[in-house]
């Protein structure tokens, strides 16, 4: 049942980092809970991210596949990264995007997203029209990346339903955007 009285703030009582490397860290935070009572939490500060919805003249959606560290397995990710400092996200998206699989498109804004309920990042979701690849894939040095491209049915499958795509929030958006849910 909704209502109407606000949920009360926490209040921050004292912060200290205990890990950062790769534009993010850990923040050991202690917080007095509304009821008086105190709880550390571990917060992720991280830098603003972005992720592209990229579709070929012919429909198919291009993809990043690789193996990702935290969940030990390959997944599927809409192209897209951090912001780099200054950087504005349509920007940092076009980068992204050639960078990871040689694409080039007509890139729009669609909307942002919380990356989680424990991190200060906003992801910025794009899309990404007409798009064709124009160079070979330039990864960085730790990213192992399969471009691949998978049908809009295929695709929608894979947000919707199996789990295999990191990108879901922003792939909802765009696809939302698009008028293809």
């Amino acid at each position: 049942m909704a209502t109407d009285t606000p949920t009360p703030p926490w209040r921050e009582l004292e912060r200290a980092t205990v890990f950062g490397k790769f534009g993010r860290s850990v923040d050991r935070v202690d917080f007095q809970l509304p009821d008086g009572s105190r709880a550390d939490f571990y917060l992720k500060r991280e830098s603003p991210a972005g992720a592209v919805l990229a579709l070929t003249p012919d429909r198919r959606v291009v993809l990043a596949r690789q193996y990702r560290p935290g969940p030990g397995r390959v997944l599927y990710e809409l192209p897209g990264g951090l912001l780099e400092p200054g950087e504005l996200p349509a920007e940092a998206i076009a980068r992204e995007l050639l960078e990871e699989t040689g694409y080039r498109g007509e890139i729009q804004p669609v909307g942002q997203c919380w990356l989680d309920a424990y991190s200060d990042a906003h992801r910025f979701a794009f899309v990404a029209t007409d798009c064709v690849q124009v160079a070979e894939p330039a990864p960085e040095g730790t990213e192992f990346i399969d471009v691949i491209t998978l049908g809009l049915a295929e695709f929608r499958s894979r947000v919707l339903r199996t789990g295999e795509l990191t990108d879901a929030a922003a792939a909802y958006l765009a696809l939302d955007h698009l008028g293809l849910l």
